[in-house]
């Protein structure tokens, strides 16, 4: 019997409801004290074609999906033949028999098969086919020892706007899935339990409701965005509670009016934010440019997925690194943070806007649709850690003719004011400019100039995020990576270290400026390094073989396919690679 420790996957059609269901579970999980991580693959489009929701569960917190699924909840075959190969030996399988029947080559005679009919029991019994993701909630609660209670409290919680009727027929619905559990299978245990511990003062939140929270709390009080997956959940969240604090969020009708806004909004002193994925940053690109050379403070949340081109809207990736540091007409100065877990996302996007205002650029809050559109339980946020600078911002009268917006500064910030400050009138082309802000062609001007707006990225640096090791420091084995790829790189660690290898892992949490000292000092005495991350090219490791030269004992461990890391994606390479032995590779 495995106890409290279990992956779920929710299967069927985009639109019959398995993804609000899968947020159901993951809230019961977290009401019974366990630690909750919750992963969707949906297509992108509004109804049909397959979908899942995982939904994985345990006594420690683990930011990322496990080796192998332990229950598959199947609504259809197409579910069952797409997944049944990532089952773990001893799982088992719900499947909906209502139509369909699972072929005999299709089945596997390692797993337990639950066949019940769902969708005729919500059809024919209670009347309203929508009920079936009801019905099977109760079944899987009642062969894994979900709370019953917790159960009712969330699908209550759920549907008590929508009225009682809807709440009622919910928890019948509840109770037909427990009821032909016990009547059919009460001799077929599942081989999984679930046991309650005291929840806690703890929360579960969405990647990219950590970061619009963030961003509240961190002072912002204007968004403009188009709406673009998987990024929209951030716009979303700012409509629905900015108001609240005296914000303005702002749908667009594209990403280059977005943008502008942002930049407009930013140079009257609000704080302000936009949020999109690759196809949007693209069209953003030149404006993020202006942005640069007026030293306007803007923050760009840039939701990775998938690419090139529409590529799979909702899938993840981790290729747009190059794109961010790179991209541009000419060169300014930026920062690119990236947070790796749900929690980081919310303290990350607060530190983004005090980097903005104080070394007046661009900066890049880079996430990935495994992580921004993924929840896990989170200890209660600390509201004091935040604080806000506004870096050189003049609020008080200047002279009228002696204030330079873009002054030679030593660390290439110039004092900023902002309108209707008395005597801060200035210009503010877009052309090179000298520190009056008169457009000028010089090139000693040029050149200086140049120099003291990129001189913030060495100046940046004291304030930048960290990165975080894990691990063993002494460990010959060393490992790179950032973003979504923390959780399993940090379980792949630990089921390594219980089988005697020792592994140390930098977590770079600031990508741009490079931390080219940190980098080069974690790797200085290392037999083997590993760079993990969801790309073709491996751009990161190709962007620390920049910094630090050749190194033949870098190896690259890349995903492309659309789908996050798993542990065991890891730790196989670490075994091949390394020559390690002794490990069995397959243990959860």
């Amino acid at each position: 019997m495995i106890v409290n420790n279990i992956e779920i996957m929710f299967g069927g059609q985009a639109g019959d409801g398995s993804l609000t269901t899968g947020d159901l579970i993951a809230g019961v999980f977290k009401r019974m004290g366990l630690e909750v991580y919750t992963y969707k693959d949906f297509p992108s489009r509004i109804r049909g074609g397959h979908t899942n929701y995982v939904i994985r569960a345990g006594e420690r917190p683990n930011y990322g999906m496990a080796d192998f699924v332990d229950g598959l909840v199947a609504f259809d075959l197409e579910a069952v033949e797409a997944h049944i190969e990532e089952m773990r030996p001893g799982g088992f399988v719900i499947f909906d028999n209502t139509s369909e029947v699972v072929p005999e080559h299709v089945k596997r005679d390692d797993v337990t098969w639950y066949e019940i009919p769902i969708g005729r029991m919500a059809k024919v019994d209670l009347g309203l086919e929508l009920v079936r993701n009801t019905i099977a909630l109760g079944a899987l609660g009642a062969l894994i020892g979900m709370d019953p209670q917790a159960v009712r409290t969330d699908v209550t919680g759920v549907y008590k706007r929508k009225g009682e009727k809807v709440v009622d027929i919910n928890i019948r619905a509840i109770e037909a899935g427990e009821n032909f559990v016990s009547e059919h299978f009460a001799q077929t245990p599942s081989g999984y339990a679930l046991r309650a511990g005291i929840d806690g003062d703890r929360l579960i939140m969405m990647g990219n409701d950590a970061i619009g929270y963030g961003s509240l709390v961190g002072g912002c009080r204007f968004m403009a965005g188009y709406p673009i997956t998987p990024a929209t959940d951030v716009l979303e969240w700012m409509a629905k509670y900015a108001p609240r604090y005296g914000g303005v969020t702002v749908q667009a009708e594209d990403e280059l009016a977005a943008i502008n806004m942002v930049i407009g909004a930013s140079f009257t002193g609000v704080r302000s934010m936009t949020a999109t994925s690759g196809p949007g940053q693209a069209l953003m690109t030149e404006a993020i440019g202006l942005a640069g050379v007026l030293e306007i403070p803007i923050v760009v949340v840039e939701c990775a997925r998938t690419g090139p081109s529409t590529g799979m809207p909702t899938k993840t990736e981790q290729s747009n690194l190059n794109h961010l540091i790179f991209s541009g007409h000419g060169e300014i100065p930026k920062i690119v943070i990236s947070p790796g877990t749900v929690e980081d996302s919310f303290y990350l996007a607060a530190q983004a806007f005090n980097l903005a205002d104080k070394y007046q650029c661009p900066v890049f809050i880079l996430t990935e649709q495994a992580l921004c559109q993924s929840k896990a339980t989170l200890p209660r946020l600390d509201l004091s850690r935040v604080h806000i600078d506004r870096g050189k911002m003049v609020t008080e009268p200047v002279v009228f003719g002696e204030y330079k917006r873009f002054a030679f500064t030593d660390d290439g910030v110039s004092p900023r004011v902002i309108p209707g400050v008395e005597g801060g009138m200035h210009l503010a082309p877009g052309s090179e400019h000298n520190d009056a802000g008169v457009i000028t062609e010089n090139t000693k001007n040029r050149a200086r100039m140049m120099e003291k707006r990129m001189r913030k990225m060495e100046s940046a640096r004291p304030d930048l995020p960290p990165p975080l090791l894990h691990g063993d420091p002494r460990a010959e084995i060393a490992i790179l990576g950032y973003g979504a790829n923390r959780g399993p790189i940090c379980e792949a660690q630990d089921r390594l270290a219980s089988q005697g290898v020792a592994t140390r892992f930098l977590e770079l949490r600031t990508l741009w400026p490079f931390p080219e000292d940190e980098v080069r000092e974690f790797i200085e005495n290392a037999t083997s390094v590993y760079v993990v991350e969801n790309n073709y090219t491996g751009q990161l490791e190709r962007l620390i073989r920049y910094v630090v030269g050749p190194l033949e004992r870098m190896h690259r461990v890349l995903k492309y396919n659309g789908r996050p890391f798993r542990p065991i994606e890891i730790i196989e390479p670490i075994e091949r690679l390394s020559a390690l032995r002794g490990l069995t590779g397959a243990q959860r």
